[in-house]
């Protein structure tokens, strides 16, 4: 399980690693909201869906919209990921199907992370 990163690595982050720490936290919150559907804590689910919604937000606001066909691509995903986990009452299938997107591509980002990290440690 991923922990909540430390300020000095949020701010020694270039901008891959710090797209790729917001769907490491949204996955750790989804699975937090799924934890606590399971325990009937629907409060402390809904806060923590909450949390993911506000990732995926803040997730939507980075993306350049003038790159073309991705970004838009983007922009869709997260606003299906949104509309899923934003019903009044969010069904637990609901925000695990929204846990394994976001870990799906989180998986993807951090896999160019690693890929541009090598990169620029061989140059």
């Amino acid at each position: 399980m991923q922990s909540e990163p430390t300020s000095e690595q949020i701010l020694s982050a270039r901008p891959e690693e710090l797209v790729m720490m917001l769907f490491q936290g949204a996955a750790r919150f989804g699975r937090e909201a799924i934890a606590h559907l399971d325990d009937d804590r629907d409060d402390l689910a809904a806060e923590s869906i909450h949390r993911v919604r506000a990732i995926l937000a803040e997730l939507d606001r980075t993306i350049d919209h003038e790159a073309g066909p991705l970004g838009r691509h983007l922009a869709a995903i997260y606003e299906y990921l949104m509309r899923r986990i934003s019903a009044p009452v969010v069904e637990r299938a609901d925000v695990v199907g929204v846990v394994s997107d976001i870990e799906e591509i989180g998986a993807a980002w951090e896999a160019l992370v690693e890929q541009r990290s090598s990169e620029l440690q061989s140059a």
